[in-house]
């Protein structure tokens, strides 16, 4: 079986325990993937925390190139990513081909899109402007039907307005979510995008973490 890890200020990691993925076509386990305990969720929390602010103030453009650079990456690793959709979720391959596909496309989208400031009000008695900041960390659990199409859906907008994420798959298709965290290593800026996986036991933790300020 490949060894899969976990990605934590960027670096790959293994976790404080490990847990079996099962290919529901066979009912048997084809990868040994990491599990993250609390603590480990505390260092990811801290990472992208700590990365968050030099991110948030580098240049709109820049942060939509590493979101072309990502779907790039997804591109090039297409066969890999929908063979694993097949064996970690059970749709048939020509269905995670297609995903694979979705996800991509959706990830250029992102990558056009805009935040530019509002004027309210520019009269002689005042002049009122909304300006969009970034919230801080931002935690993206994601469900086992689109493991990789939700998780890019997660990770494209955080990252795009400035934000850092940690992101936790299902824990029944944890494995193309770790793959994209190896491609996201090569891509961002250590701490921006973090990826830890558990067995259903650490959303509680996330969720109610005094440093977190968003949950997709």
């Amino acid at each position: 079986m490949t060894d899969y890890a976990m990605l934590i200020d960027g670096q790959m990691v293994p976790g404080d325990a490990s847990m079996e993925v099962i290919n529901p076509a066979t009912g048997s386990a084809f990868a040994t993937v990491p599990r993250a305990s609390a603590r480990q969720a505390d260092q990811a929390i801290a990472a992208a925390k700590a990365a968050q602010p030099a991110w948030g103030a580098r240049p709109w453009a820049e942060r939509q190139a590493a979101i072309v650079a990502l779907a790039d990456a997804v591109a090039a690793n297409a066969d890999e990513l929908a063979r694993l959709l097949t064996q970690e979720q059970g749709k048939p391959l020509p269905e995670a081909q297609g995903e694979v596909g979705w996800t991509e496309g959706y990830l250029r989208h992102y990558a056009t899109l805009d935040l530019p400031d509002r004027v309210i009000q520019d009269d002689a008695s005042g002049h009122i402007v909304v300006k969009h900041r970034p919230l801080g960390v931002v935690v993206g659990i994601i469900a086992w039907n689109f493991p990789l199409l939700v998780a890019c859906w997660k990770i494209a907008p955080a990252v795009l307005a400035g934000n850092a994420i940690v992101l936790k798959p299902a824990p029944t298709t944890p494995v193309t979510a770790l793959v994209l965290g190896r491609l996201c290593r090569e891509i961002f800026p250590a701490g921006v995008v973090n990826i830890i996986t558990d067995a259903n036991d650490l959303g509680p933790h996330l969720t109610g973490h005094p440093d977190v300020a968003k949950i997709g």
